[in-house]
């Protein structure tokens, strides 16, 4: 996109970014979920000044399209808000408040990111072959586009993972909060504005990464994952908008 004949206004050069950063979204070529190119890449792409891109995610992330999180970049939120008289669908609403949230995800990062080094480490034949089940029970469910399916299968997936690591206080732990674990990410299922299709791509990639002995590309998709929805759904911004 160099040479796209931006004014030298920066005003204007900003519009024409988010203006266009927008078309992407809409038609999805960039999709929910997904990571924007960095600052740098989109200043060589639009052949602008840092300002100006910064300028136009800031108009992106007002609009709600675009969230962004402090080291790790902006990340697509859905696609633009329908304008003024359209019908728009009302925001989702949840009983999880954006502290109960951040708990939830430290609580599965002092677990289940454990649990992921632990399942690599010391999990056998049975207990990949539990997550095996798990895991083609979510793309079955996905399939028949059943989400009452698709949050079973999804706590029997996380669940067999901490399991196969072997460690008896880090299982008894999310046993112990299996109903709240349950709901929470049954809640993240059912907000999420991804097809169940989507979803189920996710947890195959997480599978893909723990099965070929990946920790930490495991964890990082897991971390990335988990405040992709923190920023969406969860977080103070939303609930504002939502009074």
């Amino acid at each position: 996109m160099v040479g796209i004949g931006l004014k030298k206004d920066k005003t204007s050069r900003c519009d024409i970014i988010s203006r266009k950063l927008l078309e992407k979204i809409n038609k999805e070529e960039l999709v929910i979920g997904e990571k924007l190119p960095s600052e740098h890449e989109l200043c060589t792409m639009f052949g602008v000044s840092r300002t100006s891109v910064r300028a136009a995610l800031q108009t992106l992330r007002s609009k709600g399209v675009v969230g962004t999180v402090q080291g790790l970049g902006s990340f697509v939120q859905r696609k633009e808000e329908p304008r003024r008289g359209q019908k728009r669908e009302e925001f989702k609403i949840s009983d999880i408040t954006s502290e109960k949230f951040q708990e939830f995800f430290e609580f599965r990062q002092a677990i289940e990111f454990r649990s992921i080094d632990f399942f690599v480490q010391r999990a056998d034949a049975s207990d990949r072959e539990a997550l095996k089940a798990a895991i083609d029970g979510i793309q079955r469910a996905a399939k028949a586009d059943d989400l009452t399916q698709f949050s079973k299968m999804d706590f029997e997936f996380h669940m067999a993972l901490i399991k196969g690591s072997k460690n008896s206080f880090l299982y008894g732990a999310m046993n112990e909060y299996q109903v709240m674990f349950k709901h929470y990410l049954s809640e993240i299922s059912r907000l999420s504005d991804k097809p169940l299709t989507t979803l189920a791509q996710e947890h195959l990639t997480l599978y893909n990464s723990i099965t070929s002995k990946k920790p930490k590309e495991a964890k990082q998709f897991l971390f990335s994952d988990n405040t992709f929805y923190y920023l969406t759904y969860f977080s103070k911004w939303l609930e504002r908008l939502k009074e």
